[in-house]
Order: C-alpha cells, then sequence, then structure tokens
C-alpha cells in the first residue's frame, strides 16, 4: 500500500507540475502577444495622428479636415492603453509569488494610472472636430483663439512627457520582478532596467525644454528600451517562463 501511495503522490505532483507549466506558458504567450499589440498601436497612432495634428499648424482645422484618421488615432491610442494594462493583469498571478506589494503595484500603476492617461489622450483627440465644428461657426478655427484651444485640447508635448514617466515607474517595477523571479534570462531584464534612465532622461530633458518631444535626441535615447520590450515579448511568446523560478524570493 505504500508503495501505491508513494507512486499516487509522484503522479498527482507530476500532474501538477505539468499544469503549471502549460499555465505559465499560456500566461508567457498571452502577455507576449498583449505587448507586441501594445507597442504596435502605440506607433501606428502616432503615425496616424499624434505627429499630423502635432506638427499642424492648427490642429482644430487638420481635426476637421481629417477626422477619420483623428478618430482611428484615438482608437488605436485605447487599443495601446487596454493591451499594456492587460499585461498586468495578466502577469499579477505569476509576478505576485514573487513580492505581493510591488507586484501590486506595478498593477495599479500599469493597469489604472498609465491607462487612465492613454483614456485621457484619446478623448482630447476626439474633442478635436466637434470643438473644429464649434469654432467654424464663430470665429473660424484659423482664427489666433482656435489655434491656441486645438494646441491646448492636444497638449502632446505634455501628455507625452507625463505618460513617459508614468510608464517609466511602471516598468521599474516590473523589471525588478523579473529581475528577481528568474522567470525570463536576466540579460533581458537587466537590459531593460540599464534602458529604463535612457527613457526618463529623454523626457525630463524635453519636459525642461532641452529638446523636442519628438526630436531625434529622444528617439535615440528611447531605442534601447523599445527594443528591449520587443526582445522579451519575442522571448515570451517562443520560449515561455522558468516556472520553477517563478516563486523566487530570495535571489536578487
Amino acid at each position: 500500500m505504500s508503495s501505491r501511495t508513494s507512486y499516487r503522490s509522484h503522479g498527482e505532483a507530476d500532474a501538477r507540475s505539468g499544469r503549471s507549466v502549460r499555465e505559465h506558458r499560456a500566461t508567457a504567450t498571452t502577455a507576449g502577444i498583449l505587448f507586441i499589440i501594445g507597442t504596435v498601436a502605440g506607433i501606428l497612432s502616432k503615425a496616424v495622428a499624434a505627429f499630423p495634428v502635432g506638427d499642424a499648424d492648427d490642429p482644430l482645422a487638420y481635426a476637421a479636415d481629417h477626422s477619420g484618421a483623428v478618430a482611428t488615432g484615438a482608437l488605436l491610442v485605447l487599443v495601446m492603453g487596454l493591451s499594456l494594462a492587460l499585461v498586468a493583469v495578466v502577469l499579477f498571478p505569476v509576478l505576485r509569488q514573487v513580492d505581493e506589494v510591488l507586484a501590486t503595484g506595478y498593477l495599479i500603476i500599469r493597469g489604472a494610472v498609465e491607462t487612465t492617461t492613454y483614456v485621457i489622450v484619446a478623448i482630447a483627440f476626439l474633442l478635436l472636430a466637434p470643438l473644429a465644428e464649434t469654432m467654424a461657426a464663430g470665429p473660424g478655427t484659423a482664427s489666433p483663439a482656435g489655434v491656441r484651444l486645438g494646441t491646448l485640447v492636444i497638449d502632446l508635448d505634455g501628455a507625452s512627457i507625463i505618460m513617459s514617466l508614468v510608464f517609466c515607474l511602471g516598468a521599474t517595477l516590473f523589471y525588478v520582478l523579473l529581475f528577481r523571479s528568474q522567470i525570463v534570462p536576466r540579460w533581458i531584464t537587466v537590459w531593460g532596467l540599464v534602458a529604463i534612465p535612457l527613457y526618463v532622461t529623454a523626457y525630463l530633458l524635453a519636459m525642461y525644454g532641452a529638446v523636442g518631444t519628438n526630436s531625434s535626441e529622444v528617439n535615440l535615447l528611447c531605442v534601447p528600451l523599445a527594443v528591449q520590450e520587443m526582445v522579451l515579448a519575442i522571448w515570451m511568446i517562443a520560449r515561455g517562463f522558468r516556472p520553477v523560478a517563478a516563486t523566487s524570493t530570495t535571489e536578487i
């Protein structure tokens, strides 16, 4: 009877281990796909609406003439925000095993605070066309008041700086958790931790007016983290997590 009990216990342990591997693999794949969706949506939102509207002499007039593109840009911003928020939700059961406080902080920052900033930006885009129609009934969007109003509503510089700094706070918590858990190779997480200060520096320089938010200097400083996130996403999809290390809390 004891040998049968032992075999049964080993079998149950193996079944649990197999379930854990499958669950971690599904979690990693889902998170990787969401990362890619969020990144692609963010790039497209800038190309379709953010940069054209921000570079326009009269943002309201541009929105009135290109309302479809502006609405698409708003939708893409929402897709980006929701995708990145879902990454935090999907990974929370794994990351909480490492440090529940940090995992909860990451969930709040990425899932709530950062998402709120994306929603505000999307609403600002959607307000441009109605405001253009309202101004057209009055002094016209080409008036100085119309230009100032449009620039105020779609303050891309301020929005980009706020979103980026909030994003970096959430990313720091995320990569600290990944580093401690070792569910992905540490060279990937160290890459992320090194790239975050460069990202912060880029937008601090923009905040103080040293460079423009869409300058080559800012883009260059942001490239390391952008590339790292895509490497991380591809790794999660192709290789998954390391389930054995997922509950590691001792090694730092």
